[in-house]
């Protein structure tokens, strides 16, 4: 028998693997890059007890440029939304040094925030208007149902010769998550009604993978990809959770990346082009920490733009304005921090009781000197005091409201005691206003910042509150305090009592 040529078993052999084989070009490898909830933090903090420091956008930009080095055709970089309000330098220039940074570093899409909104609709229209890169939300629709000015639903970009569709969704807490004058004439809809027609249009126009940027919370995204088909993806922000290992339901991959820019997500997939589904993704290391110490690599044209504000800041914010004795720290119901924050709120006001959301209390300040600069990111709000007259009966709903919470109230003048064991609605055991026994029909002068007064973070009671007074900023309130009481040191002192 003879046998076949060398050179012509080899030409067997490579038809037998292009028809056996799997094509090297049926499969695609993707990178996604992607913050969430990073509230401004362009500086990186500083490290505790010698420590390195971490975050700051600066270092985020040199990780996010080496990720891309790895995979140039196949990075796509993506933000969840929340990146604006919460630190001097960005609240004092309104977010414009955030997008600046931003547009430098090449993101692809951004989902809109419940925070986005909180310096108000021109405010906002002027970020939109700046960005290099399209802002997102396929849920906040005016009464015609038409979407924010300038705002897309989604959209569809290629990358290594696959379309990806990139949805936008806000969390319905937009509406009482942010003053309501700020979103006047719009309504953030149930996601379920807007999803499922717009994943089918996208895949009508060839669209492969389909990733959702929500900024609605993991549980939410959990709740939405049971209940939602076909989404591939989901890059999610909202409830500052590091996802430190892909969360799957169904077919869904949820991941999130913490907040304040601390890590830097970082999710590997392999798509298959014909199934368009993926086929393989990253199972560990998929958030990267932003280290910020000496020795670690920063983008040098990034920099140069943060410290073109910072130095315009600088100075004024390193300026003392106070000292605590102690570590001002803040917890779900009572809290020494809480418990300064309403004193002052409190005293400013002349009031019988002050009330504050922990939400609005931003941060921790460590023992010691206290600058003007950890005063604005302790409450970087520019809410106002809201001065206003409560029946007992209203204050204890609001109290009832709070125990729904797990304690999302700090207080001052009031002393509650809660039963947790109790129905809803029947929690409040206890409550003195003054050190006297709490008066149902009795009225009562309630300071609480603006948020609250307009129904925020849904204690709509205060929105019921009688002859309302607007007062000086909360954060001037708290400044004073500490200008006519330094050295403070606040304890928790059975304000709330909780029993279980």
């Amino acid at each position: 028998m003879k046998r076949i040529p060398v050179v012509f078993a080899a030409i067997l052999c490579f038809f037998a693997s292009s028809f056996f084989s799997p094509a090297a070009a049926e499969t695609v490898d993707l990178t996604i890059l992607h913050i969430n909830d990073f509230h401004g933090n362009l500086l990186p903090k500083p490290g505790k007890e010698g420590k390195p420091a971490t975050g700051g956008m600066a270092y985020i930009a040199k990780m996010v440029s080496e990720e891309r080095e790895k995979n140039p055709e196949g990075t796509l970089l993506l933000s969840a939304g929340d990146m604006f309000q919460g630190t001097p330098i960005s609240n004092l220039f309104r977010g414009k040094p955030v997008i600046e940074t931003m547009n430098r570093m090449g993101f692809d899409a951004m989902t809109i925030g419940n925070h986005e909104f909180d310096w108000g609709m021109e405010a906002f229209s002027d970020l939109r208007d700046g960005a290099a890169f399209p802002f997102l939300s396929a849920n906040i629709v005016d009464e015609k149902g038409a979407l924010l000015p300038g705002v897309k639903p989604c959209v569809i970009v290629r990358r290594k010769g696959l379309k990806l569709a990139v949805i936008g969704i806000t969390t319905p807490e937009t509406r009482y998550a942010t003053k309501p004058e700020n979103l006047k004439g719009y309504r953030v809809i149930p996601v379920e009604k807007v999803l499922p027609a717009l994943i089918e249009k996208v895949k009508k126009e060839g669209a492969g993978l389909i990733i959702v940027l929500s900024h609605m919370g993991l549980d939410e995204d959990r709740e939405m990809a049971s209940r939602v088909g076909g989404i591939d993806l989901i890059v999610g922000g909202h409830s500052h959770t590091e996802v430190k290992t892909p969360v799957v339901v169904g077919s869904t991959i949820i991941v999130q990346a913490g907040y304040y820019g601390q890590k830097l997500g970082v999710m590997k997939i392999t798509a298959d082009t014909e199934t368009k589904k993926i086929a393989r993704y990253s199972e560990r290391r998929i958030l990267q920490k932003v280290k910020a110490g000496p020795n670690d690599a920063y983008d040098t044209a990034v920099a140069g733009i943060i410290k073109k504000y910072d130095d315009q800041i600088r100075g004024e914010f390193g300026r003392v304005v106070g000292e605590t004795r102690v570590d001002l720290a803040k917890r779900p119901f009572e809290s020494n921090l809480g418990n300064l924050v309403c004193d002052a709120m409190r005293e400013a006001a002349g009031a019988d009781a002050a009330i504050q959301n922990n939400g609005g209390i931003r941060t921790t300040i460590p023992k010691g000197k206290i600058t003007l600069e950890q005063a604005y990111m302790l409450l970087p709000f520019d809410n106002n005091l809201m001065t206003m007259e409560l029946t007992g009966a209203q204050i204890i709903g609001l109290l009832e409201q709070n125990a729904k919470t797990e304690g999302m109230l700090q207080v001052s003048g009031l002393k509650v005691v809660y039963d947790m064991t109790a129905a809803e609605g029947s929690r409040v055991k206890d409550l003195a206003i003054g050190g006297k026994p709490a008066e149902r029909l009795r009225t009562y002068r309630v300071t609480t910042n603006d948020f609250l007064a307009a129904g925020g973070d849904r204690f709509d009671i205060f929105r019921a509150g009688k002859n309302a007074v607007i007062g000086d900023n909360v954060r001037d309130a708290f400044l004073d305090y500490l200008k006519k009481h330094s050295p403070v040191y606040p304890r928790t002192e059975g304000r709330i009592v909780v029993t279980r």
